[in-house]
């Protein structure tokens, strides 16, 4: 194990029906297969980029059990939230995760330990998903995962315009346009 892995461990189990309740308050729910389909086609023409396949997405969030969250119907919102293992955190910082499709050891399952989140995507096509998907994103890092790091990377000028009204800092040696949020609750590593 490298010095980074080292210092890291896990800081509690989350609480995955707080999360989906949480979640739910603003609209948002786990995506079906076409709902993630919409949502990653809504997301790659705001970003005028590819993401993950939504069959990559599906297996992120079956590991999971929280990754795929969209909103509206059709979808016209869309939020990755990958809650990562010490390894993946540490890949994650030193820029060997792979953020299209993760190694299954970089991310917890349930039950398991969680060091800190990364935010694989967070895109809405029009104003009031934009809302919904800023407000949830902001209570939600807030109210279930303060103790925690936050990962996120700058994609679109608008991203990183919200990253940084949102208190997130470019970080530097891990992947390419990366920004973190470090832990907001430095009292202690009270599960979410």
């Amino acid at each position: 194990m490298n010095t980074i892995t080292n210092s890291i461990s896990a800081r509690g189990v989350i609480d995955l029906d707080r999360v989906a309740a949480k979640a739910a308050e603003f609209g948002f729910r786990r995506g079906t297969f076409s709902e993630l389909e919409q949502g990653v086609a809504v997301a790659e023409a705001l970003m005028q980029s590819k993401l993950a396949t939504p069959e990559a997405i599906g297996e992120m969030d079956w590991i999971t059990g929280m990754t795929a969250w969209v909103t509206g119907d059709p979808v016209d919102g869309i939020f990755l939230s990958l809650p990562l293992t010490p390894t993946g955190e540490a890949a994650v910082r030193n820029g060997t995760y792979a953020p299209a499709s993760p190694d299954p050891a970089h991310l917890c399952s349930g039950g398991q330990g969680c060091s800190a989140f990364y935010i694989g995507v967070y895109a809405g096509a029009n104003r009031d998903a934009r809302r919904k998907v800023m407000t949830a994103a902001a209570v939600m890092r807030v109210e279930l995962f303060s103790a925690y790091p936050c990962f996120a990377r700058g994609a679109t000028e608008d991203g990183r315009r919200s990253m940084d009204s949102l208190g997130f800092k470019p970080f530097e040696g891990g992947l390419p346009d990366l920004y973190v949020q470090e832990a907001l609750d430095q009292s202690g590593w009270a599960a979410a």
